[in-house]
């Protein structure tokens, strides 16, 4: 539910508003997440010597001196508040980042991110909030590492010590992966074309990482890696094509399979449960088998993620080929 048009924030002078929690000011924080919230106006009650200096922010902000009453269309908001914890000193303000930085754990998230990625990926992200990157920033960065770990797969490798080094890519590569996502949710810059260039750029890395793999093994693994590469390229255009019209382009979450429900939330559809949809789910998302990948090249078994590639490959075309099919007959 939205928070009405107008909020209310009382800062009575002490040194909260201004505290840094993810890159951004306590005052800043709770501004923004009005707005995601609904609210169009803000009004500070404050001292202003207290106040930090704020931003553009996509709310209109009004300041009013600490004798003012409270605006009788207002709706009061904690501003001492993030991630439901109470910022008072700097052991609090400590907890509240970590509890922050923990939000951006999903129910829906996979094998992967739940136990091995995001442990990683929180701490690096908590550095980049600290440094002012921007997501889109670390989205660029990190498609240039996946293109080097695909070089090093295929035409500039062919060794066990190249394969190695391209796992290694890779594993930085999925880390950083989670890192711009978390970025764009802890500091509220979350938006269409990052989304596009991140799912996107993570859809043509790992097809070509399939298809270098190829290279990179020779032989009869060539012709296998590439025909795997362009049947997996095949059903992901086929999804960004069904979610760009749908208005949501980039945005593969959106996209349901025929066997999906329709009103089923996504940590319902991802649910790694222990029955066969559940585990193909979780073999077929990008969290897992790009860590497999890794953890195959980096112990010298690139057939082993070749192989896993193909599988992967196969199962997605399959499924395009039987989804068109179900399509074309309802529409039929």
């Amino acid at each position: 539910m939205g928070l009405g048009d107008t909020v209310y924030l009382d800062y009575p002078g002490d040194r909260v508003a201004a505290m840094v929690i993810g890159g951004m000011t306590v005052v800043e924080r709770i501004l923004r997440e009005a707005a995601s919230a609904g609210a169009s106006r803000a009004v500070i009650r404050g001292d202003g010597c207290h106040l930090p200096v704020l931003p553009p922010l996509p709310i209109d902000v009004t300041i009013v001196p600490l004798a003012s009453p409270v605006p009788p269309d207002a709706r009061t908001v904690r501003g001492d508040v993030i991630a439901n914890v109470e910022v008072r000193d700097d052991e609090s303000r400590r907890l509240a980042s970590r509890a922050l930085f923990q939000t951006c754990r999903r129910p829906y998230d996979g094998i992967g991110d739940r136990y091995v990625i995001r442990a990683i990926s929180l701490r690096l992200t908590s550095v980049m909030c600290r440094l002012g990157l921007t997501p889109n920033q670390v989205t660029t960065v990190n498609i240039l590492i996946g293109l080097v770990a695909c070089g090093f797969a295929g035409p500039f490798g062919g060794s066990r010590q190249a394969f190695a080094l391209a796992g290694a890519l890779m594993f930085l590569q999925i880390v950083l992966d989670s890192c711009d996502g978390e970025l764009a949710r802890i500091r509220h810059l979350s938006s269409r074309f990052g989304m596009w260039l991140d799912n996107t750029s993570d859809d043509v890395i790992d097809n070509l990482f399939i298809a270098m793999l190829g290279v990179g093994l020779g032989g009869i693994w060539l012709p296998i890696g590439v025909a795997a590469a362009c049947a997996r390229g095949a059903c992901c255009l086929m999804i960004h094509i069904a979610v760009a019209r749908l208005g949501k382009p980039g945005d593969i979450m959106v996209f349901r399979w025929w066997f999906d429900e329709a009103d089923e939330a996504l940590a319902e559809r991802f649910d790694t449960k222990m029955s066969v949809l559940g585990l193909l789910r979780a073999v077929g998302r990008r969290d897992l088998y790009v860590l497999l990948w890794s953890a195959f090249c980096v112990a010298g078994l690139p057939v082993v993620a070749l192989g896993l590639g193909v599988a992967i490959s196969a199962i997605y075309f399959s499924l395009m080929l039987v989804h068109l099919a179900v399509v074309r007959r309802a529409k039929a």
